[in-house]
């Protein structure tokens, strides 16, 4: 029953809100406000399931193919971690004054609440569709989380993310379709049918693609650092915190995992990838000047650690069990550490002075100290748990748990400038308390005590940490070596030593990098070819000039032809129509030689 209420009342109130404006200006608008401050009760039967269920089954075989959604340990972890971030998000758009509060409160908080539905059903489907179903809703009710300021910046983020949206659920589609013909429809048969498969590289490919867009894997990360600075506040930390975490669960219920024989070409390719987002993003992140920007990175860098996890578990099968209890468990204390950062962006804004101010300060640097994995925090359990679980792999002769401390290193960095742009920020104080403040405070409670619960009590395989001189020092050098070089770059930084490339302006790298790379070198491309077209023009016209019929009606198709391509690249800036076709050429080709494998 609660599995029931969990997946349907958030959708029943979404339809009281949509409903609303037929009911007249005024009755409407008393409506959309009562649903939406309503609306953070909706988490409730979810967040009750996860912690009074160890675990629980629905099954409707009436429903599409036969629906089955199952709560096992991974998802009980998930589900609680996704109800305290959505609930929180929805406290802090509506349980506010009414002069403060956030434009648009009932739409934001339906499709928040539409968003909530379809990622904890990506959480509990047992079955390919019901699956394919709930991520589909996830990925396309966000796009309303993006654009909800409608300003330039957010329409353009909602462009590229719907490219790389219909992007991954083709992907996805292909994948599961071919999954479900090897014999892997459930969910608990995927992971053996996709290894028996004649088709395995194929599936694979597809499903790296698909579930990496979602998970913020480099080159197709390009959505999360225009999505996250264009959305509230609260929609970014449901988008960092839970969302992304679909992707990994994607990998972990579908891919091979644990299967023999090991699939090393696939891990391989992961773990490079996996590897390169979780240093590369340090250092564009660093050069950023907006806080919420920098969070981003630091998610692609985060969740670079975690995909790291999966490759592993790709290539080693011995140990992918250990491997996917340190990714849920690190999924887990993630969410909630990057959900209080998220959320405290405008917290510190409205309550980072005055007699909140210190409170303020302590939450941000608790969670900030969370992330960056330092003693006594959940992250330090995660890392631990995940130092172990790779204990043994090797990258270029390095082994994996020598070089995956060294990502805490780059969070300190991204975090140390986090900390000084969020600083520097205006002050607006709002008055007393309101849920923008409680509901921040209550995602920080959660991310101190829920990662412990879930890791010690909830997850096989998680294993207990040992407070030992030797896990505590491993826990600081990588900070404090952070700590080092942020100190170093500041210091060289007032003395104008840094390169030009270096300086931290939110120049030098723009949000979206290799997409803006694209763009530029597309739009330069094209200004090539209409420049060669404008001269082709002027020869003709000169041709025309001397009775050439022929030449003026190519002259005048060419001028024609020329004006609509140019039309169509202003109209999209370059963006998803880039992204369209350099992905796609990409899938074919990640494709192609994943049925080589």
């Amino acid at each position: 029953m609660l599995m029931v209420l969990s997946l349907l009342t958030p959708l029943a109130l979404t339809a009281v809100i949509a409903l609303a404006g037929t009911l007249g200006p005024a009755r409407g608008h008393k409506v959309r406000r009562a649903a939406a401050m309503l609306s953070p009760v909706t988490v409730l039967p979810a967040a009750t399931l996860s912690v009074i269920t160890p675990e629980a089954e629905l099954q409707a075989p009436w429903l599409l193919f036969g629906t089955v959604f199952t709560l096992d340990p991974a998802a009980r972890a998930l589900t609680l971690m996704g109800a305290l971030l959505y609930g929180a998000a929805l406290m802090a758009v509506t349980w506010v004054k009414l002069r403060h509060t956030e434009r648009g409160s009932g739409a934001l908080s339906g499709f928040l609440m539409v968003c909530f539905a379809g990622n904890i059903g990506t959480y509990w489907a047992a079955d390919a569709v019901s699956f394919y179903l709930a991520f589909a809703v996830m990925s396309f009710s966000a796009a309303g989380l993006v654009i909800h300021y409608r300003h330039r910046a957010a329409r353009r983020a909602t462009r590229i993310y719907l490219v790389m949206s219909v992007i991954s659920e083709t992907a996805i589609l292909g994948g599961l379709i071919l999954t479900a013909s090897a014999g892997g429809y459930l969910v608990a048969d995927a992971p053996a049918a996709v290894a028996s498969s004649d088709r395995t590289g194929l599936i694979v490919a597809l499903l790296l693609i698909g579930f990496g867009v979602k998970a913020g894997t480099v080159p197709l990360h390009v959505w999360l650092p225009l999505a996250h600075p264009a959305a509230p506040p609260a929609a970014s930390a449901v988008l960092s915190g839970a969302m992304v975490k679909a992707g990994l669960v994607g990998w972990v219920r579908f891919l091979p995992l644990g299967e023999e024989p090991a699939h090393v070409v696939a891990g391989q390719i992961l773990l490079t990838l996996a590897l390169v987002g979780a240093f590369a993003a340090v250092v564009v992140g660093v050069l950023q000047k907006d806080p919420k920007v920098v969070l981003a990175y630091s998610t692609i860098s985060q969740m670079g650690f975690m995909t790291s996890l999966v490759a592993v578990a790709l290539l080693v099968p011995d140990i992918a069990s250990a491997a996917i209890a340190a990714v849920v468990l690190y999924a887990v204390h993630h969410g909630l550490a990057k959900g209080a950062l998220f959320l405290g962006v405008p917290v510190v804004k409205h309550y980072g002075r005055g007699r909140t101010g210190v409170l303020v300060a302590l939450g941000m640097a608790g969670a900030a100290l969370a992330v960056a994995g330092a003693p006594l925090t959940s992250g330090a359990y995660g890392k631990y748990v995940s130092k172990d679980a790779v204990e043994g792999i090797s990258v270029l002769g390095v082994g994996l748990d020598q070089l995956l401390p060294l990502v805490a290193t780059g969070s300190t960095l991204l975090l140390m400038r986090f900390a000084w742009v969020l600083s520097r920020a205006e002050r607006a104080p709002v008055g007393p308390p309101d849920g923008e403040l409680l509901s921040w405070l209550a995602v920080c409670a959660a991310g101190v005590t829920v990662p412990w619960m879930v890791g010690l009590w909830w997850l096989p395989g998680a294993g207990e940490f040992g407070w030992t001189a030797t896990a505590l020092w491993d826990a600081s050098w990588p900070i404090l070596l952070g700590i080092a070089v942020g100190v170093a770059a500041w210091w060289a930084a007032l003395r104008d030593l840094l390169p030009i490339w270096l300086r931290p302006d939110g120049t030098k790298v723009e949000p979206g990098d290799i997409v803006v790379a694209k763009e530029s070198l597309v739009m330069r491309g094209w200004e090539g070819a209409s420049a060669g077209l404008e001269a082709a023009h002027a020869a003709s016209t000169t041709v025309r000039s001397r009775g050439a019929g022929a030449g003026r009606g190519v002259a005048e198709w060419l001028r024609r032809g020329a004006a609509r391509a140019e039309l169509t690249l202003s109209s999209w800036e370059g963006s998803g129509l880039v992204i369209l076709v350099l992905t796609a050429a990409a899938v074919v080709i990640v494709v192609w030689a994943g049925g080589m494998w």
